[in-house]
């Protein structure tokens, strides 16, 4: 993740000292079930746990 300097910033927008864009863009979809285990990889690496039984 790349670190941006904020130069100005309100609750509409935001203004970056420098901003990069990827160039590749992914203009595909994505199933629910690859969404949903994207963002449990996700979570867990933030370090949440993952419980099967609830």
């Amino acid at each position: 993740m790349t670190d941006y300097k904020t130069i100005a910033e309100s609750n509409n927008f935001i203004v970056l000292d420098k901003y990069s864009k990827y160039s590749q863009v992914n203009e595909s979809y994505q199933s629910e079930y690859d969404l949903e285990r994207e963002f449990i990889a996700d979570l867990e690496n933030q370090g949440y746990d993952y419980l099967l039984a609830i």
